[in-house]
């Protein structure tokens, strides 16, 4: 039986992984140190369909202990998806994100330089803003990150190029776009729009509502993990291939709630790029990545979700 490693493990991506994994016949480590960046209420949530299967085993801790990683013994691969998230948060908290997605990064290829495979979650905030003849964007595309959470992935993806070039152990950079569906972080667009609106409150609109997202369903993304493991060495865009506007997303959360959703418009905050395309050929080619959630249905998932476990007013 495979052991797996993954940091991360009570966040979005993190629990659909693991109960992927389990179900496809791994023993699971999952690490997760429940960071306060939101409520550990809904992070214990997340574990609720893996925390009794007998091949999952939960150490709470933090990807900068050596002391708790170096107990960690027999993995054959590491699913590296802890880190601190959100773009507008990261400028008001540069230091804490460089230290846990960069330094977090350094210490985990530091204890784990015996496993077959280092699967690292990157993001297309790498990337930064771009010009539209470099749409869509391939992964050679030069990397100007725009938020210090940008900054910090392109820096944690050096390290792991690095590592696999001195080790000789496949590393996989995995850079997701947009990511969403069941328990996607409260503080991300979709799952914060659906909330209010089902609320009656207001959704706030950064820009014109023209701004365009490469949006991602999580049972692909978790796909795009899974294929990685097997065929994956080096780097990939992970993403639909398929970028929707924010107002035929909103349109469509409309649709799907079945209610007139009320909209604020402000400013742009600072590090928002203004469109994300991911060309994801690569992915296709090499690791047989073949996204197929519609994104009107994933919509109608995640609504679906969020009022099975919610009350509104």
């Amino acid at each position: 039986m495979k052991r797996a490693l993954v940091t991360g493990c009570a966040g979005f991506i993190g629990s659909h992984l693991v109960e992927r994994l389990l179900t496809d016949g791994w023993h699971v480590v999952g690490l997760d140190n429940f960071h306060p960046y939101y409520d550990k209420k809904l992070k214990l949530n997340n574990l609720q369909n893996c925390e009794s299967h007998e091949q999952f085993e939960f150490i709470e801790g933090s990807i900068l202990d050596s002391n708790i990683l170096q107990r960690i013994s027999s993995i054959d691969c590491v699913f590296h998806l802890a880190a601190i998230a959100g773009v507008r948060n990261s400028f008001e908290n540069p230091d804490e994100y460089f230290k846990i997605n960069i330094d977090g990064t350094a210490n985990i290829l530091k204890n784990f330089q015996n496993v077959k495979k280092i699967i690292f979650a990157s993001s297309s905030s790498v990337y930064g803003n771009l010009t539209s003849e470099q749409f869509p964007v391939k992964e050679d595309s030069t990397l100007t990150p725009i938020s210090p959470y940008g900054e910090s992935k392109k820096q944690a993806e050096k390290l792991c190029q690095e590592f696999s070039e001195k080790t000789k152990i496949k590393t996989c950079m995995l850079r997701f776009y947009t990511v969403y569906g069941p328990r996607q972080r409260p503080d991300e667009a979709i799952m914060k729009f659906i909330n209010l609106s089902l609320s009656d409150k207001p959704i706030p609109i950064y820009g014109d509502g023209t701004k365009i997202r490469d949006y991602t369903y999580v049972s692909d993304i978790v796909d795009g993990i899974i294929c990685a493991e097997k065929f994956g060495d080096g780097i990939y865009n992970l993403g639909s291939g398929n970028p929707i506007s924010l107002k035929n997303m909103v349109d469509l959360i409309e649709k799907k709630i079945h209610k007139k959703i009320k909209r604020q418009y402000l400013e742009s905050p600072q590090g928002d790029v203004f469109m994300t395309h991911a060309d994801i050929s690569k992915s296709k080619k090499d690791l047989k990545f073949l996204p197929s959630m519609n994104f009107e249905k994933g919509i109608e998932n995640t609504v679906e979700w969020v009022k099975k476990i919610s009350t509104f007013d």
